[in-house]
């Protein structure tokens, strides 16, 4: 069962804490041998306006997997999203959509992180179609966490801690970087299906 998390309503962003044992799992998943071979550096080639502004090691998760650990992830997932909607209902009020492109587990070594200021649109073929965006912390790291600009708000780096938030500019964000620890994430987008689906 999720836990909430204090986040200000007029924020728009959303926080619940999942088990430990799901990230634990994570975690897991990360170290196995067979995913070595998937994992690739820094940012996919779709995303390569960022490649300067992140330094991470990811690995892509596709929508249709629910081996474990990530069906119970999705079930989490779902749990903060029906929050989520419940807090927000305008954000349900639109056409369907769903997490249709890879997620991702993006590790992020010391000093490493996404640099820049940015939102999930930037008018991109590669992401019109996203309407929100998730963000779950792997570890308790400090002073890593992210900085939402526009919000004047900086969400810690809390093991388990499950974000949800709008793509947009409103939603400029950018990671808190620290030199001393390393850092674990897994993120990714829900989009509108149609439109996916019309770009793909």
């Amino acid at each position: 069962m999720i836990k909430s998390f204090p986040m200000p309503k007029d924020s728009l962003i959303g926080g619940w804490v999942m088990p430990e044992s799901v990230i634990d799992d994570i975690h897991e998943y990360w170290n196995l041998p067979d995913a070595q071979q998937y994992k690739y550096t820094g940012c996919s080639s779709d995303e390569q306006i960022h490649r300067e502004a992140k330094d991470s090691i990811d690995l892509g998760i596709t929508p249709e997997n629910y081996d474990k650990p990530w069906s119970d992830y999705r079930k989490y997932l779902q749990e903060c999203l029906t929050e989520y909607l419940k807090t927000y209902p305008d954000a349900d009020n639109v056409q369907p959509f769903d997490i249709t492109e890879n997620y991702n587990i993006q590790w992020y070594p010391k000093s490493g992180g996404y640099y820049a200021w940015h939102a999930e649109i930037s008018g991109h073929t590669w992401n019109i179609h996203r309407h929100l965006v998730f963000m779950t912390y792997c570890d308790d790291v400090p002073n890593a966490g992210t900085q939402f600009k526009n919000q004047n708000l900086t969400v810690p780096c809390k093991k388990g801690l499950t974000i949800i938030w709008p793509a947009s500019f409103t939603h400029t964000h950018k990671g808190q970087i620290t030199n001393v620890y390393e850092k674990m994430i897994v993120t990714g987008w829900y989009s509108f299906i149609k439109i996916y689906n019309k770009l793909k």
